[in-house]
């Protein structure tokens, strides 16, 4: 692994301190920085260069989200595009979608546990090529041996479910997600790929991509269209949504799996959409 310097940025002496701890614990030779609100955070950032940022949302002084719009603003700093990561308990989708749009890289949902936080910082740092995928290999297999796995050995894998879970809307359609049978096509950056639905709800889709079938998988807060599918010849119904990744995970607990899901929350939903979806999901789970 190549040196690393993380920036921790929480409001609270505890979350800063569990947080530090947990990439620590699988990261020994990382050096951490911390600070307890947005305006300390500048000070480290004009100061310091940094590989990461782990940063809270509600803050004193400054926000979270006031803190990543600065950074991505400042053309002379050298953190101006590293990856920012959200850590907030602030999870609904206007939220999730205002992180997006200032140019956060990933969300991290509070409550949260050590596995979930150092499985995205992982994630980054194979992106930047401060940990190579043979050396995530070789952590998985010693965590196996001595441990019967680990955090690092599910940074892809981790058992990801949506989080609208026995909630409802207004008009009583139920918005629970389902597991249900059937075919879907993912619209993305000009390229069609079939995938089969794994989940669905009126708010939110898990597909299964097959990562030989599609040259180039979305990322996190990619914009995209599903078209969802169910029955065939003139009894088929048809829907296509609009919507945002808002998790990637390997379906299977190796670097080189042959499936991802795609967890993607719909977005421009009216209460017709929902009736739709409600059919839709009534016809899959039948």
């Amino acid at each position: 692994m190549k040196s690393a310097r993380l920036l921790v940025v929480d409001d609270a002496k505890f979350t800063r301190d569990l947080m530090i701890k947990a990439v620590k614990s699988e990261y020994t030779g990382l050096e951490v920085d911390s600070a307890q609100d947005g305006r300390k955070a500048q000070v480290l950032l004009t100061k310091n260069r940094y590989d990461l940022v782990l940063c809270d949302w509600e803050m004193p002084e400054m926000s979270g989200i006031e803190l990543l719009t600065w950074l991505r603003e400042q053309e002379d700093c050298r953190n101006k595009d590293i990856p920012f990561v959200m850590v907030t308990s602030l999870g609904d989708k206007e939220y999730i979608l205002q992180a997006a749009e200032h140019g956060v890289t990933d969300y991290v949902t509070k409550p949260f546990n050590n596995e979930q936080l150092v499985n995205k910082v992982t994630k980054q740092f194979l992106r930047q090529g401060v940990i190579s995928r043979e050396e995530l290999a070789e952590l998985m297999k010693k965590r196996t041996r001595m441990l019967g796995g680990g955090s690092t050995a599910n940074v892809l894998t981790s058992k990801i479910g949506m989080n609208t879970a026995g909630s409802a809307v207004g008009n009583g359609i139920n918005t629970g997600p389902r597991k249900v049978r059937g075919r879907a096509m993912l619209l993305f950056a000009e390229q069609q790929a079939p995938t089969l639905i794994r989940e669905l709800s009126t708010q939110e889709v898990v597909l299964v991509l097959k990562r030989e079938e599609v040259p180039n998988i979305p990322t996190l807060f990619d914009a995209v269209s599903v078209g969802l599918l169910a029955g065939q010849g003139d009894d088929q119904m048809r829907f296509t949504t609009k919507g945002k990744v808002i998790f990637l995970q390997a379906q299977e607990k190796r670097v080189d799996a042959e499936a991802v899901y795609v967890g993607i929350r719909f977005v421009e939903q009216d209460a017709k959409a929902q009736q739709m979806l409600s059919k839709l999901i009534a016809r899959l789970s039948s």
